[in-house]
C-alpha cells in the first residue's frame, strides 16, 4: 500500500487496487483492516515512515559529523528516486499533501511521521552539541529542503534539484 500511495497518491490507491497488486480478495482486506482505506493508508504511512527513520539513525549513528550525515542522506535520497526512474519520491510527501485537512486519520499519521523525523535530527544534533532551539530549526530546514528538493526532481525527472538542496543543507551546519 505504501508503494501505491508513493507512485499514485492518495486517490488512486484503494483496496481494489492493492488487491489487484497483491492478489488479495477485497473482502480479506476489509476483513483485516476494517476501517478501510484510511486505516490501511495510516498504518502504511507510519510503517514507511518508521522503516525510513531506522534509516535515518543508522546514518546518524554511523557518520561522525552533521555534514557527512547530511550529504548520506541526501545521497540516499538521490538513488532511490533515480533508481525508481522518478517515480519514488517521499513516502509521505504524497499523501500529506493531498490528503491535508481532509481524511483526519492519514493527516495524523503524515504530522506523526513528521514528528518523528524531527526528533530523530533534533536528538542526533543535541547530541552533537547544537542548543535545542538551533537543532528544531536545522531539522525542520533540512525536513523542508529535502521534501522540496524530492518532489522538484521527481517533476523535472532530473537529481539536480536534490544535490543543490543537499550543498544548501551542507553550508547550514558550516556556518554553526
Amino acid at each position: 500500500m505504501a508503494e501505491l500511495l508513493e507512485t499514485g497518491g492518495y486517490g488512486a490507491s484503494g483496496l481494489s487496487e492493492l488487491g489487484k497488486e497483491t492478489n488479495t480478495p477485497k473482502g480479506s482486506l476489509y476483513f483485516h483492516f476494517p476501517g478501510g482505506k484510511e486505516e490501511l493508508t495510516s498504518l502504511a504511512l507510519l510503517y514507511s515512515g518508521n522503516e525510513l527513520n531506522l534509516f535515518f539513525q543508522c546514518v546518524l549513528v554511523e557518520t561522525d559529523s552533521p555534514v557527512q550525515a547530511i550529504k548520506q542522506v541526501f545521497h540516499a535520497l538521490e538513488e532511490r528516486i533515480v533508481s525508481s526512474e522518478y517515480k519514488k519520491g517521499c513516502p509521505i510527501a504524497t499523501t500529506a499533501m493531498e490528503t491535508s485537512g481532509t481524511v483526519s486519520m492519514v493527516s495524523d499519521a503524515c504530522t506523526q511521521v513528521y514528528s518523528l523525523w524531527l526528533k530523530t535530527f533534533e536528538s542526533y544534533l543535541v547530541g552533537k552539541g547544537y542548543t535545542l532551539r538551533i537543532a528544531k530549526n536545522l531539522s525542520l530546514s533540512l525536513l523542508s529542503l529535502w521534501e522540496g528538493a524530492l518532489l522538484l526532481s521527481k517533476l523535472q525527472k532530473s537529481p539536480e534539484p536534490l544535490r543543490v538542496a543537499a550543498k544548501t543543507a551542507e553550508s547550514l551546519f558550516k556556518q554553526d
